[in-house]
């Protein structure tokens, strides 16, 4: 079956939820030695003119337009963007705690404009080439969550390698009649298994276990059921903020103070929470993967992936290619 082009097929219930509080550590050394100081990965002009979190945004705005966007920025990170320039809304986090708060922030806010929206969640700092296809893949897996309005819709990588910092999915059975192509059959998720050790990766790449990129999408109310399941604690700070959110500050209060209080008691005592760990390895039967044959991605984590996907591509690197090797 096929769908629609991304730009042809903007749902006015979907919305993407970006997520940039990454603070950058394993590209540290390298940004620093580039820089002078350190600067988190998706601030960085890696190739071309425009930074990794421009390019997510450029994706975002072409899958669901420009006011249904909503940004998750770490503690500190304004200074990194021009928020002027960035399309919807953009949160920042009071402090970073992994992937869940942000997930959940950011759902906190599209929940209080449009409770039965589609949520597509992109990470802010991974590498995506070509962007035409992969839209294709982020519009079928909007498709597919609307559809089956009670899975969550993950992106699958085809990988290259036994890759240990790599999440792993285990697909099963072919989901229904969920297809496009021989390299593009949605399947059931068995298991997850979130940064293996070495041997554990060497055997996922052996068994044909696809990367899982973060990249998925959801109904809204799944979220909320996942949420209220496995971190009930954190989904009941989330529902305070969402509504903030959706009854507004009140008439007395500065509303940028207003918001940033709500977001500073919300999180105050949350612990960390990994959404892959936290969540997704706990429910498989609730999981969809869609894998991307012919999509490049790398979430360029080491300084070595960035200069291995460039020479392979022929791109031009805007830092120095002796800061991307090994040792």
């Amino acid at each position: 079956m096929e769908s629609q082009g991304a730009s042809a097929s903007i749902s006015k219930k979907r919305w993407v939820i970006v997520l940039s509080g990454g603070e950058g550590e394993r590209l540290r050394a390298m940004t620093e030695r580039w820089l002078g100081t350190h600067r988190p990965k998706q601030y960085c002009t890696f190739v071309g003119s425009r930074t990794m979190l421009e390019h997510t945004l450029d994706r975002a705005v072409q899958l669901v337009g420009a006011d249904r966007v909503v940004t998750v920025i770490g503690r500190g990170h304004r200074g990194f963007v021009d928020e002027s320039a960035m399309p919807g809304k953009v949160i920042e986090q009071p402090v970073n705690l992994d992937t869940a708060p942000g997930i959940f922030l950011g759902m906190a806010y599209v929940e209080a404009h449009e409770p039965d929206a589609t949520a597509v969640i992109f990470p802010s700092d991974h590498f995506i080439a070509p962007e035409k296809r992969f839209l294709q893949h982020a519009d079928r897996a909007a498709l597919m969550a609307e559809r089956l309005a009670n899975r969550l819709v993950l992106l699958g990588a085809y990988p290259d390698c036994p890759e240990p910092e790599y999440g792993w999915i285990e697909p099963g059975s072919s989901a229904g009649s969920w297809s496009w192509s021989s390299r593009q059959v949605a399947h059931e998720v068995v298991s997850f298994h979130e940064k293996p050790n070495a041997m554990e990766a060497i055997d996922c790449f052996a068994r044909g276990f696809l990367w899982n990129t973060m990249i998925m999408a959801a109904r809204l109310p799944l979220l909320r059921v996942l949420g209220e399941a496995y971190l009930p604690h954190l989904a009941a700070r989330f529902e305070k903020i969402r509504r903030f959110w959706a009854t507004g500050p009140t008439a007395t209060a500065d509303s940028a103070e207003q918001e940033a209080l709500t977001l500073i008691e919300a999180y105050h005592g949350l612990p960390r929470a990994n959404f892959s760990r936290c969540v997704l390895q706990h429910c498989p039967q609730a999981t969809v993967v869609l894998p991307m044959g012919d999509v490049e991605w790398s979430d360029w984590g080491k300084p070595e992936r960035i200069g291995e996907t460039l020479q392979r591509l022929s791109k031009t690197a805007t830092v120095p290619l002796e800061y991307l090797t090994v040792g």
